[in-house]
């Protein structure tokens, strides 16, 4: 195989119609094995090679990851069930059943979802080593991965399974599997419908029969030959088919994580270091509370101070004038009530220590500001005496220079003469 030479495409896809004419079906403990062996390998692979993206990491995307470890966990997937059946009750309360069998020992029908996800896994891995080999990054003669077969060699591989899982007698055995859970699924639910009283005997037997006749599986879907469609979409049609179950059950994983770091911080906070003597517990609540009164006092004085600096000097603060203090909050109930808000408000110490270093910055700040405004106003004052000294100084000379010179060529001037009246203006 040459440099340029792409990878040959895998067989031709199982259909609905050689399904249908197929004689045999292939044992169930035979597909379930070829199945779970390729999946680990193909994961396994993928997560030590560099020419296949990211690994998927997401719980709650049905990806070959995904549901491969859902089957090692006895997890569930959705309900065979027709949607008319189901409730977000029953929806919900399918995220917690686990199967009682482990994976080798499950029913075919449960691998389903795994099959699809598989086949797209493998079409998207042929297509991103074409891709690599087209653009000259690699050739079909180099390594997966360190230690692992050659991109022509593991091609050869998944070529092979890929004819086991597109088999017409594997295609068989699935499609009536999945066919049989779906009825024995329909008449599970006619026996829970009796017990719930939701239906009567006599309409269950009649809807019973219907389930076992001859022609029952016409009806039923069975195996989706997905097989050659794009990966993306066989993607899609799984997140469409797992969207409720995996948001549900992210949800609960949500609600579950913040328990138990709530659980922590609360154990955290009951529970002293290892080797921590007991007086330090003591000492810690007590530097608390002493910090959170004297966060409280130090923004009580900023708000007063901030109030009286906008009220005319000769007119007192009403509102906070000792009178109306004893009638709002008489004793200390004032003080007991604020440490009280305080207290829920503030949750631990290193909130309290916060807020205490910005109420004193936000005090400093206050005091430096009344200090500038008093400055300036000490300013305009000394600047509005000087204007009216020198306007005082040129008054006079001005009018002494209209009156009749003396003998000596001086002026007239009388030392008891009262010049303030002309002073007014």
């Amino acid at each position: 195989m040459s440099a340029k030479t792409l990878l040959p495409t895998f067989a031709v896809a199982i259909s609905h119609m050689a399904v249908q004419a197929a004689a045999t079906a292939y044992p169930a403990d035979y597909i379930v094995e070829h199945i779970l062996k390729l999946s680990n390998y193909v994961i396994n692979l993928a997560g030590s090679s560099i020419l296949f993206g990211k690994p998927e990491l997401d719980l709650y995307s049905p990806s070959l990851n995904t549901l491969f470890d859902r089957l090692q966990k006895k997890q569930l997937g959705p309900s065979p069930l027709p949607p008319g059946f189901l409730t977000a009750e029953r929806i919900h309360a399918r995220i917690y059943l686990r199967s009682d069998q482990e994976a080798t020992g499950r029913p075919l029908a449960d691998y389903e979802d795994l099959y699809y996800a598989l086949v797209a896994r493998m079409q998207e891995m042929r297509q991103l080593l074409n891709l690599r080999i087209n653009s000259g990054f690699n050739i079909a003669t180099q390594l997966v991965c360190k230690g692992g077969p050659s991109i022509a060699e593991f091609h050869n591989s998944l070529s092979e399974y890929w004819d086991v899982l597109n088999n017409p007698s594997c295609g068989k055995a699935l499609d009536d599997a999945i066919r049989d859970a779906r009825v024995q699924a329909l008449r599970d639910e006619l026996a829970w419908q009796v017990e719930s009283d939701n239906m009567s005997v006599e309409d269950a037997l009649e809807h019973l029969k219907q389930l076992n006749s001859i022609d029952v599986y016409s009806g039923i879907s069975g195996l989706n030959f997905v097989q050659d469609w794009a990966p993306t979409m066989v993607g899609a049609y799984l997140e469409q088919k797992y969207r409720h179950i995996l948001n549900l059950e992210k949800e609960e994983a949500s609600i579950k994580a913040r328990q138990e770091r709530r659980q922590a911080k609360v154990k955290s906070t009951r529970e002293a270091p290892p080797g921590a003597p007991a007086t330090q517990k003591v000492s810690d609540r007590r530097r608390a509370r002493a910090a959170r009164k004297a966060a409280h006092d130090a923004n009580t004085k900023v708000l007063i101070e901030a109030d009286h600096q906008y009220l005319p000097k000769e007119q007192a603060a009403m509102h906070y004038s000792p009178e109306c203090l004893a009638e709002l909050h008489p004793g200390r109930h004032y003080e007991e009530h604020s440490a009280a808000i305080c207290e829920q408000n503030i949750a631990n110490t290193d909130d309290m220590l916060m807020l205490l270093e910005w109420q004193m910055k936000t005090q400093r700040v206050s005091e430096y500001s009344g200090y500038l405004r008093t400055r300036a106003s000490q300013e305009s004052q000394r600047a509005v005496q000087s204007t009216q000294g020198s306007v005082t100084d040129s008054f006079v000379s001005s009018f002494s220079s209209t009156l009749p010179l003396g003998g000596s060529g001086g002026v007239f001037h009388r030392p008891d003469m009262d010049y303030s009246q002309y002073m007014q203006f």
